[in-house]
């Protein structure tokens, strides 16, 4: 049994009773090395994986979907990482809390008519899928992240919701005056001084010999362009190989081509993203931004603070009304076993 208070801040909003006592049972889930979750029945109870371990306004999260959803956030990182008790607690914690906001969204954008259509759906897919060279490097994608097709549409779906409500929450917020636009540029210009950026054709492909036989295409006068297209597994690749703007620092691979002129070409480089072979299109020195050139950056930060706090204040409401309770003892004891596959 559990009982369901809402807290009155977002640093300690629920507060619960244990649940009944308890006995061993566990089941496995795949993810990158296997993450093995030993979830922790009630004696009397035959379905472990029923059990409720969220409740929210009556819609409850099970123990096999929150071994699920854990599983998947700690998928990313390494066995030691994920069999520490302290980051398995913030885990379980975030997946908590993502769980309350999901119940929340879905119920707020029901109560007022909010929701996502066939054809933004649609839209949406075709604008990410778009990103990759083809279809089957999509899916790739999707695979490399364990997570079906079915379930990634689940997600852009829900993602979609999320925009929708926040665009309600956030439609009465007013823009910010010049005056505190001017003020913040000021009392912050050191925000504005924009490093040296370049802007390249890339290919990057994921085996060595196949860069190999790409860059001595190139060296026999092959289009860089239709390579990259046809290729290139980087989102990019679709777009003839042209990367958006990359600042100076963002990555070891890139600061090299700022040794290079416009229209010189790298050798093949390694990233953990791949093998790469790239060309320099343009490059721009570091500036500083004037109040006129950040102002539409300046206004913009202004507006998502605002609208940021006003969605903390909707979410502090929702969590005041709403009824929730957690089986904490059963989730205190949801253990993480790792090995290598």
């Amino acid at each position: 049994m559990s009982h369901a208070i809402a807290a009155p801040s977002v640093a300690s909003r629920l507060r619960v009773d244990a649940g009944p006592r308890i006995a061993s049972q566990g089941f496995l889930i795949l993810s990158g090395f296997v993450v093995s979750m030993f979830l922790i029945a009630c004696t009397q109870s035959s379905n472990i994986k029923n059990k409720s371990v969220v409740s929210v306004n009556s819609v409850n999260l099970s123990a096999e979907d929150f071994a699920v959803r854990l599983a998947r956030k700690l998928k990313d990182y390494d066995a030691l990482f994920a069999k520490d008790q302290q980051n398995l607690k913030r885990a379980k914690e975030q997946t908590v809390h993502e769980f309350v906001l999901e119940v929340l969204t879905k119920q707020y954008a029901k109560e007022n008519n909010l929701s996502v259509t066939p054809e933004m759906l649609a839209e949406e897919s075709k604008k990410i899928r778009s990103k990759y060279p083809d279809d089957n490097a999509f899916r790739r994608a999707l695979s490399a992240e364990n997570i079906s097709f079915d379930q990634w549409n689940k997600e852009l779906e829900y993602s979609l919701l999320q925009r929708l409500v926040h665009a309600e929450i956030s439609k009465n917020i007013s823009s910010p005056k010049e005056e505190d636009i001017k003020d913040f540029y000021n009392l912050n210009k050191a925000l504005f001084n924009r490093p040296a950026r370049i802007k390249l054709r890339q290919i990057v492909v994921e085996k060595e010999d196949v860069a190999k036989r790409l860059y001595n295409e190139l060296q026999e006068g092959s289009d860089f362009a239709k390579l990259a297209k046809d290729y290139s597994v980087a989102p990019e690749g679709a777009n003839d190989g042209i990367t958006d703007w990359i600042d100076k620092g963002s990555l070891d691979i890139f600061d090299q081509a700022f040794k290079l002129n416009t229209g010189q070409r790298s050798k093949i480089l390694k990233s953990p993203y791949g093998y790469h072979i790239y060309e320099v299109i343009k490059k721009e020195p570091e500036v500083h931004l004037s109040l006129q050139e950040a102002h539409a950056r300046v206004e913009r930060q202004l507006r998502e603070k605002k609208e940021q706090a006003g969605f903390s204040g909707w979410l502090d409401q929702e969590l005041r009304k709403s009824h929730i309770s957690r089986n904490e003892e059963l989730i205190r004891a949801v253990r993480v076993s790792t090995k290598v596959q």
